[in-house]
C-alpha cells in the first residue's frame, strides 16, 4: 500500500507530523509527501489516457486527484501504466466498496 500525502488545504503547509501519518496503522504501507503534486499530476495524465478503465466520480481539486483509493490489477507491472481496477473516492466513502473489489479480486 503506497499513501501519498500532498498539500491540497490552507492547512497542508508541510509533510505530515506523526499523528496524521499514524491514521495509517497497516505496517505494510508506505507514507509518502509529495509537495509538488508529481503523484497526482500522473494520475490526472492516467484518467485521461486510458479509456475503458474506472475513473473516480469525485475529488478534484485545482486540477489535481486527492483522497482517492486506487487498486491495481493483481502483478501489475510499473514498466507501463497498470491497469486500474477500482478507483474513487473520497477514501472515508469508499472504504467498503474498496474491500469488496480487493475480494472479487482474481
Amino acid at each position: 500500500m503506497l499513501v501519498v500525502w500532498e498539500p491540497m488545504l490552507p492547512t497542508d503547509l508541510r509533510s505530515p507530523v506523526h499523528g496524521t501519518l499514524g491514521r495509517i496503522s497497516n505496517q505494510r504501507a508506505r507514507q509518502f509527501w509529495d509537495p509538488q503534486h508529481i503523484v497526482a499530476r500522473e494520475l490526472g495524465r492516467t484518467a485521461r489516457e486510458k479509456a475503458g478503465q474506472p475513473k473516480p466520480d469525485c475529488c478534484v481539486n485545482r486540477g489535481f486527484f486527492w483522497d482517492d483509493a486506487i487498486l491495481y490489477a493483481p502483478h501489475s507491472k510499473w514498466r507501463q501504466t497498470p491497469t486500474v481496477v477500482f478507483w474513487n473516492g473520497p477514501v472515508v466513502r469508499v472504504a467498503s466498496a474498496l474491500e469488496k473489489a480487493l475480494q472479487n479480486r482474481p
